[in-house]
């Protein structure tokens, strides 16, 4: 005898499958995914956490799935023929960033990434490291002025 909890869940099953069937989504794999989780939750002692385990796994995978297959760093999910990944900041005083950095690839015959900072684009390793060095050796060289510029002021003071 199937217990309420089980019945219930494989109902819910029942009408989800009814749904794909109806939205033209039916298929053989979808039938036979159907009734291996009937099965499954049939078996089970704990009906709701098993189901909850199956979409769980299936929400793991789906988003595998999802995920980019070309490049690491695109943010881009599902299908899709451009990457991109825009969120590298520095936040500024205003709405605007200090610092802007990410990636573009764009479809085509030759998908060459670029990588970007700020206003300006870079199509290879090397010259990305030694523009980041220059950033850096800047990045000190604005360190040392603040602390010559304040503690001229300090001075003053």
């Amino acid at each position: 005898m199937t217990s309420k909890p089980t019945a219930r869940v494989i109902a819910e099953l029942k009408a989800n499958h009814d749904v794909a069937n109806a939205t033209e989504l039916e298929s053989q794999s979808l039938d036979t995914g159907y009734e291996t989780a009937v099965d499954v939750v049939s078996d089970s002692p704990d009906p709701t956490a098993t189901i909850g385990a199956i979409t769980q796994f299936i929400s793991r995978e789906h988003g595998k799935q999802l995920a980019c297959q070309h490049y690491r760093d695109c943010t881009e999910i599902g299908p899709h023929f451009d990457h991109s990944r825009h969120n590298l900041k520095v936040a500024g005083s205003d709405e605007y960033p200090l610092l802007e950095a990410g990636m573009v690839a764009l479809s085509g015959a030759d998908m060459q990434p670029v990588i970007y900072i700020s206003n300006e684009e870079f199509v290879d390793a090397v010259s990305v490291r030694a523009k980041t060095a220059e950033l850096r050796k800047l990045l000190d060289q604005v360190d040392e002025m603040a602390g010559r510029v304040f503690a001229d002021y300090e001075g003053r003071l």
